[in-house]
């Protein structure tokens, strides 16, 4: 019983609040005389794992199962159905085979997937939450993960620019979610315990930074089959067209940079708290969710951190755009 409230407390409240081709194969290769830095490539034995709350870690989860071979996601058993209903990939509801949902009081069933998980993310979209330091010791523990090669955590900007008395504003007044940097502590903290915890179980870190979440899903007439259902913007919406919707359609564009850089939004917040536009401070949820699950295959992206904001644009990088990407925010 104590092994599923460790798991819970990680995952209180409900959720309501890919495409393309890789190559397969899994390589390992040197950065010293004694450390090897691991990739995670997509092929039918590998296995990610997902813990967190809110709809990212529901993308993260079909991103993984849609680019590798097989994928699990930690879910409060009220929440299972809606999670599903988020995963599907089309009206159907059809979901992924290789897709798992794990109720959180299913401590057996969690273990007996770490021990042959190759790579596990971690990641919360309330800008309030962070996963929780007995949750992380409980996952990465030497004794459960003896596969373990990458853990990948989502973090926010956390440098403080662009923040401000009318950032927090913007949040109270209209749109809770927006990042105004008031839980930097607390992330900070979150970071330490990924790093450390990856360090016991020998597997490399990945911190990828994110500041105020939008959309994420497949937008109209479900054009991105592998991002969140359309049933994502019923659940988000609270006026006749959703501003999550119009965000989707028009920023599908990605940047990322190196490091904590990025700023947030300044004096603008109170304009671009729920924009559809391209503003500084903002992060997609399909952009974080692809850099995530792409840097798993990635040697630079070993025990570092980025930062993942938007550019204006209606299609979604390609593969070789992602490579580019990736290439020269990596190389600085």
């Amino acid at each position: 019983m104590k092994k599923a409230l460790i798991l819970s407390t990680v995952l209180v409240g409900t959720v309501a609040g890919m495409a393309g081709a890789f190559q397969l194969s899994t390589h390992f290769t040197r950065a010293s005389s004694t450390r090897r830095l691991a990739t995670v490539q997509p092929c039918e034995s590998s296995t990610i794992g997902t813990v967190g709350n809110g709809y990212l870690p529901v993308l993260l989860a079909k991103l993984s199962a849609l680019t590798h071979g097989n994928s699990w996601v930690v879910c409060p058993s009220a929440d299972v159905d809606m999670m599903k209903q988020l995963a599907a990939l089309d009206g159907s509801g059809k979901l992924p085979e290789n897709l798992e949902f794990v109720p959180a009081s299913d401590s057996e069933r969690v273990e007996d997937l770490l021990r042959n998980t190759d790579a596990l993310m971690l990641a919360c979209d309330d800008v309030d939450s962070v996963v929780d330091p007995n949750v992380v010791n409980y996952l990465l523990d030497p004794d459960k993960v003896g596969n373990l090669k990458r853990v990948v955590a989502m973090s926010r900007n956390l440098n403080g620019s662009g923040m401000g008395m009318l950032v927090s504003a913007s949040r109270r007044a209209a749109n809770a979610q927006v990042w105004d940097n008031s839980n930097a502590a607390a992330y900070r903290s979150f970071e330490q315990s990924i790093k450390v915890a990856a360090q016991k179980c020998g597997a490399d870190w990945t911190i990828v930074r994110a500041g105020t979440l939008k959309g994420g899903a497949c937008g109209e007439s479900n054009l991105y089959p592998q991002y969140l259902a359309e049933s994502y913007y019923e659940l988000t919406k609270n006026d006749i067209i959703t501003w999550q919707l119009l965000f989707d359609c028009n920023i599908r564009g990605v940047k990322l940079q190196k490091g904590d850089v990025m700023s947030g939004p300044g004096f603008k917040a109170v304009f671009t708290a729920t924009g559809s536009e391209e503003h500084e401070g903002d992060s997609s949820r399909s952009g974080v969710a692809e850099a995530m699950v792409r840097s798993l295959g990635i040697e630079g992206a070993a025990n570092v951190d980025f930062s993942v904001g938007t550019l204006a644009s209606r299609e979604i990088p390609t593969n070789e755009e992602w490579a580019k990407l990736f290439q020269q925010c990596l190389s600085n």
